[in-house]
Order: C-alpha cells, then structure tokens, then sequence
C-alpha cells in the first residue's frame, strides 16, 4: 500500500468507525439521510479522490479509491459515495465543472438508452442510487455525450433495494441539461457501466472482510455443549471456505482496479477483468452470506444484530451494474470472439 492508499484508508476507518452507528444506518433505512456524515466525507476530499488536483481534487488513481470503495461495503454506510467519485471523475473527464450538492451517476444500461435529441434528453434511466436526494445526476447518452441533469429537470418515483438504499426511476421529458460535455477517447456508456461493476465488486469485497470478521469472532464467543462453536469441525470447514471466498473476492477487486488504471494511462481494455471480478465476487457474495448467518445462527437474522446490514448489501449489489450471469455472459462472448489460435495468447499476454 503506498502512502496515498494509507492516508485514505487511515482516514476511511476512522470517519466510518467514528460516525457509521447502528443507530444511524436504522435511520437512514428511515429515509432519514445522513447530512452531518456526507459533509464530513466531502470535506475529507473522499468524493473528489479521482479529480485531478489542478480542478480542485486528489488527483489520485482508481485503486486509491478501491480502498475507500472497500470501506463504504465494511462499514454499509448509507451514502452514494462511490456513485459520487465516478459522477465527478466523469464530469471533469468530459471537460465539465464539478457543481456544488450532492451529484450521482446514473446506472444507463444498454436496453434504457437515454438519446440527447437537440439539446433534450428524453428517457427513462432505472435504479439510480439516491436520486430522490441528488442535487444533480448525471448520465451518459447513446451518442456518448455526458448530461448533466438537475433535479426539478425530471421526475422521480421513488424505489430502494432489499437493503434499504434508495433506488430511484427518473424520467426525463425533454428535459435540457444543465451542462453537456463528451466522453474522452476510449470511454463509452459501456465501460462506463463497467466502472460502476467496479466500484460494487470493491463494496461487496469490503462487507465479506467485515463478515470474516464478525464471524470469526462469534464463533470464538458463543458456546455450546461446553466449548466454542468455533471447536467444531464442520464450524471450522464453513469458515474456512468463507476466508476462502473473502480472499479470492479481495484479490478480484484489486486486479480490476489496477487494470481501470492501466486502461486510463496506456488505453488499455479493463472490462475483462472488471467483468471476471464483478462475476466471481457476485457468485462469493450469496455464499458468504448463507454462511455467516449459519454461523451465527438466529441472532443473525435479528433486525437487532449488525450482520444483515452486510448481507442484505450484498444480496443488493450482486445484482446491481450487472449481476454474475450478465458478465459471465459478456466473457462468454468475449472470448468466443477469438479465434481458436488467438484464445491462448489472448488470455495469457493482457497487460498487468
């Protein structure tokens, strides 16, 4: 970890240990939103840390914000802060200013292409975290323009996930962006979509850390028939293939974010490896959860414990910006594009 990943990762542990309660995550699930923390998160440079210094930012790299992507799924904070870094890495990759309020991107998937018809955007975009709460939200059009949208400039009908987080519909009418600018050489909507798998991969890695954890320590706490659950074999035999999805899960996400910032300095392609991350994390998510509510047993599944905030994240985000099957598919596809003589040398020679 070089000092950048320290700093943030110092500065991550200690805003999320110090701010993200249970108490708190109960009230956002209220729709209570929790102003006081986002401001300390914008203060802290968190949601400008891919921003280039000279526009006011960190000027830092993809894998510097994995570590504050893998502290947003530990901690289930409650905030579009990973939606934020992107929306404002976006913008001022297309050449746009960063507006003041809370800003998200919206998930555009390929069957809800939003055109830009004049100077109008017209379509409906599905499931944007927080856009009843956003100031602005910003979208990607099918001619890979970038939109900057205020709210007021559309409608919005309220949804959330099975964890609670806000997940909205907005429909644009014709509505004119506040600011449009173009997507750099080499990004379109589609790997822009891919940046979002990313981001998830990076949070659902972080809540399976947070879930080892908890069930490593529950397992050494909780008793039964004299001694520690943790003493039995078959305890032993789930725990181990958990720190064994946690870890493959880790070392996925790494590999993706160091190949986002391999394609953003040399044009290499990271949807392979985001696709591969995202696909292998997804699958580890729905086992990690089914094990660690065995192991805690009824507790886990009480509203009172901490455990489902984690579990029900990552029963939402397998499924979000692509689920499994959806990347396993795109690999598939992929890789039937290669001529059989290609296949070998495709895979073994990709950049690292």
């Amino acid at each position: 970890m070089n000092e950048m990943r320290q700093i943030m990762a110092d500065t991550v542990e200690k805003l999320f240990t110090e701010h993200v309660t249970k108490s708190l995550k109960e009230s956002a699930e209220a729709s209570d939103f929790p102003e006081k923390l986002w401001n300390a998160v914008e203060e802290n440079g968190l949601l400008h840390i891919l921003v280039p210094e000279n526009f006011g930012g960190v000027g830092a790299e993809f894998a510097d914000a994995e570590v504050i992507a893998r502290g947003i799924g530990r901690h289930a904070v409650p905030m579009p802060v990973v939606e934020s870094i992107l929306a404002n890495w976006i913008l001022v990759s297309a050449g746009l200013d960063i507006p003041t309020g809370m800003t998200v991107l919206a998930p555009v998937r390929a069957d809800e292409a939003l055109p830009l018809a004049g100077d109008k955007v017209r379509g409906t975009a599905t499931r944007v975290p927080w856009g009843r709460t956003a100031a602005q939200v910003v979208v990607i059009t099918t001619e890979g323009d970038v939109a900057l949208m205020t709210a007021g400039s559309y409608s919005v009908t309220e949804n959330q996930n099975i964890a609670g987080e806000p997940r909205d519909t907005l429909v644009f009418e014709g509505a004119t962006p506040a600011a449009t600018g173009r997507l750099p050489g080499g990004l379109t909507a589609a790997s822009v979509f891919a940046l979002g798998a990313m981001m998830r991969s990076a949070q659902m890695a972080g809540a399976m850390e947070w879930i080892l954890e908890a069930s490593v320590q529950y397992a050494n706490d909780r008793s039964q028939f004299g001694r520690p659950i943790g003493k039995f074999q078959a305890i032993q035999q789930s725990m181990a293939e958990l720190a064994g999805h946690t870890a493959a899960s880790g070392a996925a996400s790494t590999g993706a974010f160091q190949a986002a910032d391999l394609a953003v300095a040399s044009g290499h392609d990271s949807t392979f490896e985001i696709a591969a991350a995202k696909t292998r994390i997804s699958e580890a998510a729905g086992i990690a959860a089914a094990i660690s509510h065995q192991i805690h047993g009824a507790i886990g599944f009480t509203y009172e414990h901490d455990l489902h905030f984690r579990t029900r994240r990552l029963w939402s985000w397998r499924d979000e910006f692509g689920s499994d099957s959806y990347w396993a598919d795109w690999i598939g596809g992929s890789i039937l594009e290669q001529e059989a003589d290609d296949l070998w040398p495709w895979l073994t020679t990709r950049p690292t």
